[in-house]
Order: C-alpha cells, then structure tokens, then sequence
C-alpha cells in the first residue's frame, strides 16, 4: 500500500483574488478547488489563507467553512493601494513546520510571488516538495522554475475563461450612463451610496445585468472602475463605501421605466400622496421598492421633470400631447 502523501497548503488571499480579477471563477471556487486537488493526493495536514485585517472580509466565512485556518497579517495603505506582510508570515510559518514536522511531505503556496524562492529553496533543502500555483501569465519563470511543480490557475480551475471577452460589442458609453444617471438619483434620495444599494438599483434598470458580462470579475471590480471613471470616489477601500463626485451633475436621471409606469397607473386625483406610496411599497415589500424613501423621491423626481403633478390633498397625471 503506497504510504499516504501530507500536504500543508499556504494561500495568500490578496494575491490570489489580484490574479483572478480579469477571470470569471470567483476565489471562493478556488479555494475549494485547492482543497479538493490535494485531499485527492493525500491528506491536508495544515491549510492556512493569510490576509490583512479587513481586507476581502467577505471571504473569510468561506474560507472558515472550507476547512482552512485564517491568519491575518499586517498591512498598510499607500494610496489606493493595500499592501499585507502575508509573505513575511507565510516565509516564517513555512520554515518552522518544514523544521518541526518530518511527516510533511509538500509545500504548496498559493501565490505569484518571487519573494517566495529562497524560501522555497529552503525547504527543498530539508527534503520537502515544493508546488506553486498561480497565474501562468504573470508567476515568473524564476518562481515556476525553482518549484518542483508549478500548476496554473488555468490547469486548475479546468479553463479559466477570460472576461476581457465578455467585453465585445458591448456599448459601454451607454452603460456608463445608466450607472452615472442611477448614481445620481441615489444621490437626489439622499441615500448612501453602497455597491449593494447601486447594484440593486441597476438591476432594476437593467433586468438582466450580471458583472461578467460586462467583463467583471466581481462587483467590487465594476466599482473600482467607476472611481477610475470619475463617477464615484471610495472612501472605504475595505467596505466599498463610495461618494458621488460632482461630475454626476453631468448625467440624466436614470429609474426604472418599470416604477414609472407603476405610479402613473396609480395616481389619480382621488388618491393622497401617503396613500399612493404606500400603495406602491406593497407591490414589492423586500428591498429598495419595500421602503418609502424609494417611491417619496421617484415621485418627487417626476413631479420636478414634469412626468406628473402629484400634491399632498391628492394625485394626477399632467397630460402631455
């Protein structure tokens, strides 16, 4: 009987989701496909994702559930740019199991980071395989070529498929638009602007939205590109949170055609204003459409571009020829 292989797995997050930003397989897919590969081979004995505090929060329950122990790290901001020490953390923890337990067989990082080769080197000294996984087109040849083995994300994954793809013929001056007119009532609402508020705002707009086909890995990606654009600035990198800038000014509103057609339906001059939304609020009780504020500002929104003239004592539609 062939004696069973022990693996330790050392994932840096950041580096990870970084490399997956132009695919369209989430992190969470490969962390869980990381898992599956090795368990196959033989058995886990430790399996550690190392990221900063607050940074990529949402995927730690994942990570959790799966099975793998979460280290968080140091890391600082310049700029815009987060930069961890997880290399740092994953050097040191690396050379003190490849001392302390004989019974490790392998060494797999996750990661694209030539800083990992001396102690790659290290380790291979002291007898153990040593396995790199990451980007094919941006791991280096040094890196590829210092492991025992090199996997790409690609090999794993069984096909990475390449969002840039998903971005022909598409009419990204119209889209941007729409996003800059949905920004901007979000801001005449006095709304905070989140991803989840705009995203669901743009759903409405755009029934069957998704980020992929836009050629977005994430949401989190889109919204990194309406900062670039000048549409929003971040003002928490770690929670998304976002500011209108002044350019949204620049843009026309932009709600559903859906909602607007529902209110003018509705209104009539026997109808008061409490009532009409409240009338609307219990077409769709979850989410944006459930809350007053959401229908009070569409409504308000139509009566200053003239859509109608709805007063509080009661309701009608102008006509328009």
């Amino acid at each position: 009987m062939q004696p069973c292989k022990h693996f330790v797995i050392f994932l840096d997050l950041e580096n990870l989701a970084k490399s997956l930003e132009k695919y369209d397989k989430t992190p969470q897919e490969l962390l869980q496909k990381i898992l599956d590969t090795f368990v196959g081979m033989g058995k886990i004995d430790v399996a550690r994702v190392y990221t900063g505090w607050g940074v990529f929060a949402s995927l730690i329950p994942f990570a959790v559930d799966m099975g793998y122990e979460v280290v968080f790290v140091y890391a600082h901001r310049s700029g815009n740019v987060v930069k961890n020490m997880a290399d740092m953390q994953i050097t040191v923890d690396a050379l003190k199991l490849g001392y302390e337990r004989d019974s490790i067989d392998a060494f797999v990082f996750v990661s694209a980071d030539r800083d990992f080769i001396p102690v790659i080197k290290a380790l291979q000294g002291l007898g153990k395989e040593v396995i790199v996984i990451g980007d094919e087109q941006i791991t280096s040849e040094a890196l590829k070529n210092t492991a025992d083995a090199f996997v790409s994300l690609n090999e794993l994954a069984g096909g990475l498929k390449s969002l840039s793809k998903n971005r022909a013929g598409k009419d990204f001056e119209k889209f941007f638009k729409t996003i800059g007119g949905i920004i901007k009532f979000v801001d005449f609402m006095n709304y905070e602007l989140s991803p989840s508020t705009l995203k669901e705002l743009l759903t409405m707009v755009m029934p069957d939205f998704t980020e992929h086909d836009w050629g977005y890995p994430n949401f989190k990606a889109l919204v990194k590109d309406l900062e670039k654009r000048g549409l929003v600035e971040i003002v928490d990198s770690n929670k998304m949170k976002m500011v209108p800038t002044a350019h949204i000014k620049e843009y026309e509103f932009v709600v559903s055609e859906l909602d607007i057609q529902r209110v003018k339906e509705r209104i009539s001059s026997e109808t008061s204003f409490s009532k009409l939304v409240e009338e609307l609020r219990n077409i769709e009780k979850q989410g944006i459409r459930g809350g007053k504020d959401y229908w009070e500002a569409l409504i308000r929104l139509g009566n200053d571009l003239g859509w109608w003239e709805v007063k509080l004592g009661g309701a009608q539609v102008e006509k328009s020829e």
